[in-house]
């Protein structure tokens, strides 16, 4: 067998293409491969119908699989068709893409290596450069939301992320049903994602229900384009409102203090964030001396920990967690506490959503873990150049889409 049979083999080019001429490097660091094809009618690039063929474009390269470690090259000169719709245009290379330097395979083990790995250890493993991977990424995630069409899902959360200092920030749509981001919008104005809504408009009648933190924007968003969504506030930022009212009773109530048990609050400051159960044995002590000293603290703790058995008491009975949460807000507004009165307040106006979300058992607990690894890519990547290629890499590692360059 000589090397044009050996390689013929090996790569497997599509009819009609065959392999013409191998040529090893004396130092063996590539592998040179021709193609030429028999006589053949391809299809129009634009249409992807038969045409005759008109004449041959230059010669071009692609980088192929290593064979033996050795890159691998591949070349040919691609036929142009005259299709009596576009005129002459490249007829159809079924091994690449147009305006592409690597080959299907090759292109689908970079994805495959960068799901796997950060774009630099990518970029070890395959030999190729930044740049490149780049835009084969960018690529596709393109093909990617181009397979998964218009679907939109029927329970969506919606969050906001910091991506970049200075307050700016993205907004995540993601599929509670799938465990993925639907997609990314740049800011989180309603001026700035309104238009994503407003193209999608007559989709989203689909959506039954919206988890998201308390946030009038995103709730305005709901009622303007979602009209039969159900909105469901996240367990998270509702206990981050009451956890908020017990730091600020904490500090306030610290000012009036001494410094020796100024020093002991502040150092104890962070375990009345704790759930109960949650609290670390080595600070046990010095909690129950914090409470004994602050007493207005420990009720608004106290409070705070009430509400946190809601969950488990009344899940998935909204007539029980009406009953549980008037009980609740009589004790949080006669606690003469005043940020523990202003945080009952505040969730009393949004009480609604917090029932749907506890009788469905909504919560917007897959987006904050989303936001958790968008911010371990940005962690890994060592930042990104722009918003875009920040988002393009979100919805690479997160969005579970069907990437993969279609091999003949």
């Amino acid at each position: 067998m000589n090397l044009e049979s050996f390689y013929q083999r090996v790569i497997a080019p599509p009819h009609p293409w065959r392999v013409s001429k191998v040529v090893i490097a004396e130092d063996n660091s590539r592998v040179d491969v021709w193609l030429e094809h028999l006589s053949f009618q391809f299809l129009c690039h634009e249409c992807q119908q038969p045409a005759p063929i008109y004449d041959h474009a230059p010669e071009r390269e692609w980088r192929h699989l290593d064979t033996c470690d050795c890159p691998t090259y591949l070349h040919a000169r691609i036929p142009r068709v005259s299709c009596p719709k576009h005129g002459v245009v490249n007829g159809v290379f079924h091994m690449a893409d147009p305006n592409v330097s690597l080959t299907h395979k090759m292109e689908a083990k970079c994805i495959v290596a960068m799901q796997q790995c950060d774009i630099k250890g990518a970029s070890n493993i395959m030999d190729v450069s930044w740049d490149i991977l780049g835009y084969v990424q960018k690529r596709a995630v393109i093909r990617g939301m181009e397979r998964r069409g218009e679907k939109i899902p029927k329970k969506m959360g919606i969050d906001e992320k910091q991506v970049f200092s200075r307050h700016r920030y993205f907004t995540i749509v993601t599929d509670l049903d799938e465990g993925r981001v639907h997609d990314v919008m740049d800011q989180r104005k309603i001026s700035s994602i309104s238009p994503w809504f407003e193209e999608r408009k007559s989709l989203l009648d689909r959506v039954e229900m919206v988890a998201m933190d308390m946030s009038a924007g995103y709730e305005r968003i709901v009622h303007d384009y979602m009209e039969k969504a159900t909105v469901c506030f996240d367990r998270f930022h509702i206990m981050q409102v009451v956890q908020k009212g017990v730091d600020e009773t904490r500090k306030n109530e610290q000012r009036s203090m001494g410094d020796e048990d100024k020093k002991m609050m502040f150092g104890a400051r962070f375990d009345f964030l704790y759930g109960k159960e949650n609290l670390p044995e080595k600070n046990v002590a010095r909690f129950e001396q914090a409470r004994k000293i602050a007493t207005k603290t420990a009720r608004a703790w106290a409070i705070k920990e009430n509400l946190r058995d809601m969950w488990p008491n009344v899940q998935g009975d909204s007539g029980k967690a009406r009953v549980y949460f008037n009980k609740w807000f009589w004790w949080a507004t006669h606690s003469r506490i005043p940020f523990m009165q202003k945080a009952a307040h505040t969730l009393k106006d949004h009480c609604e959503g917090i029932f749907t979300a506890l009788q469905h058992g909504i919560s917007n607990a897959l987006t904050e873990g989303i936001n958790n690894k968008i911010e371990s890519i940005k962690r890994d990547a060592c930042g990104f150049r722009n918003k875009e290629s920040f988002r393009t890499a979100i919805l690479f590692h997160c969005s579970k889409l069907d990437m993969m360059p279609r091999m003949s």
